[in-house]
C-alpha cells in the first residue's frame, strides 16, 4: 500500500477517493462528504454493506454475526465500517440521495453548560460550542473521552442553529461513560467529533409521519421535532415514546407543551412494565404494538423509528404488515457500547 493511501472507486456513481491505511473505507467516504449508507459505524447494523468488486481489505473483528455472516462474506460483501484497504479498491456501493452528507465531520472543543439527571438512568448534558456548529436535526456526534475507546456516539437532542448542543446519555453501573458523565460539571471541557448520520425527516412535509422512540432514542426525535416546529412544518406527526415504567419517562413537559401548541402533533407515552396498581391511565404494552393499533390508513405514511434494535425490528415488522413501504421507513439503531 502506498504511503499516501489507496484509491477507492464506487460503482455505479464512479466517485473516487483516497483512503488512508488507518481509515476504514466508510470513514474515508464520510470525511469527503459522500452520501454513503451507514448507521452504527461499528459493525452492528449492516447498513454500510457493500460488494467488493476488486481489491483486498482487512476486516476488523467484532461485526455482529447475526447481521453480517460468512454467507455475506462468501458472496463478496463487506462492511465498509469494519474494513481497511490493503490495495486499490472498487466497491459496488450506490450513493444515497441525502442532504445530510454535505456536512463534513470536524473535531472541536465545547464547554459544559449543564448536567441534569433526567431519569434514574439517563443524564442530560448541555454544552456550549465555540460557534453555531452546523448539523442536521437527527444527526449525532462522537464524544472524544480520554481512556474510553472507541468513541461513544450520542444524538443531538435540540435543533441546529444555536451555540448549544444537548445530549441524553444512558448510564450503566460500572460503565466508563457513566463515571465520566457523573464527574462532569459546568465549565468543564468536552471534545466532540461530528456530525454523523442520515436520520431525519424527509422533505415531504405534506405526508403524515409516525415517530417511534424508545429510551434515549427520544433524543434525535426531540431534535427533529424542535426543528420542524421552528420551521412551521405542517405535516401531521404522531410520536409514540416507549419506556418500561413512569420513572423512565422524561421531557414530558416539553412534549405535552408541543402537543398543545401545534395542532399537527400528537404524543402517546407507552409503558411496558408499569405496575398494575400504579394508577397509570395511559397506554400499556410494547410500543410497536400500540403503534400498530394507532396506524389506521397508511397511505402516504412515513415512519421514523429510534431506539434499541429489538424495538426497531418489531416496529418495522408491524409497519410492513400494515402495508408501509420499506422506502418510507427510516430507522436509527441505538446499540449499547460493549465496554
Amino acid at each position: 500500500m502506498a504511503a499516501s493511501g489507496c484509491k477507492v472507486r464506487l460503482q455505479p456513481s464512479s466517485s473516487e477517493l483516497t483512503c488512508r491505511g488507518d481509515q476504514t473505507l466508510l470513514d474515508a467516504c464520510i470525511q469527503i462528504g459522500l452520501p454513503v449508507p451507514y448507521n452504527c459505524r461499528s459493525g452492528e447494523c449492516g447498513e454500510c454493506m457493500a460488494k467488493l468488486v476488486n481489491g483486498d481489505v482487512q476486516e476488523l473483528p467484532g461485526a455482529d454475526p447475526a447481521i453480517f455472516t460468512d454467507t455475506h462474506r462468501a458472496q463478496g460483501n463487506i462492511l465498509t465500517c469494519m474494513c481497511f484497504p490493503l490495495s486499490d479498491i472498487v466497491l459496488d456501493l450506490p450513493l444515497l440521495e441525502s442532504e445530510t452528507s454535505s456536512i463534513r465531520p470536524a473535531t472541536f472543543n465545547t464547554l459544559v453548560q449543564n448536567v441534569e439527571r433526567l431519569t434514574p438512568t439517563i443524564i442530560g448534558v448541555a454544552v456550549e460550542t465555540p460557534w453555531p456548529v452546523e448539523f442536521h436535526a437527527g444527526q449525532c456526534f462522537e464524544w472524544v473521552v480520554p481512556g474510553v475507546t472507541p468513541n461513544r456516539t450520542y444524538s443531538a437532542a435540540n435543533r441546529p442553529g444555536t451555540d448549544t448542543i444537548t445530549f441524553h446519555v444512558r448510564v450503566y453501573p460500572g460503565g466508563k461513560i457513566g463515571d465520566f458523565v457523573q464527574s462532569l460539571s459546568p465549565g468543564g471541557m468536552l471534545e466532540l467529533l461530528g456530525p454523523f448520520g442520515h436520520f431525519g425527516f424527509s422533505g415531504n412535509d405534506w405526508r403524515p409521519a409516525v415517530c417511534v422512540a424508545g429510551g434515549t432514542g427520544l433524543a434525535p426525535m426531540m431534535s427533529l421535532l424542535d426543528r420542524a416546529f421552528a420551521a412551521r412544518d405542517k405535516r401531521p406527526i404522531h410520536l409514540l415514546y416507549g419506556a418500561r415504567t413512569q420513572d423512565e419517562l422524561y421531557c414530558l413537559d416539553v412534549l405535552q407543551g408541543w402537543a398543545k401548541q401545534h395542532a399537527n402533533f400528537t404524543f402517546t407515552p407507552v409503558l411496558s412494565d408499569e405496575p398494575a396498581q400504579s394508577g397509570w391511565s395511559g397506554s400499556r404494552g410494547l410500543v410497536a404494538d400500540v403503534m400498530a393499533d394507532h396506524l389506521g390508513d397508511v397511505f402516504g405514511l412515513e415512519a421514523y423509528i429510534c431506539g434499541p434494535p429489538p424495538m426497531i425490528d418489531a416496529a418495522v415488522t408491524r409497519l410492513q404488515d400494515a402495508g408501509v413501504l420499506d422506502a418510507d421507513i427510516r430507522t436509527d439503531r441505538f446499540v449499547q457500547a460493549k465496554t
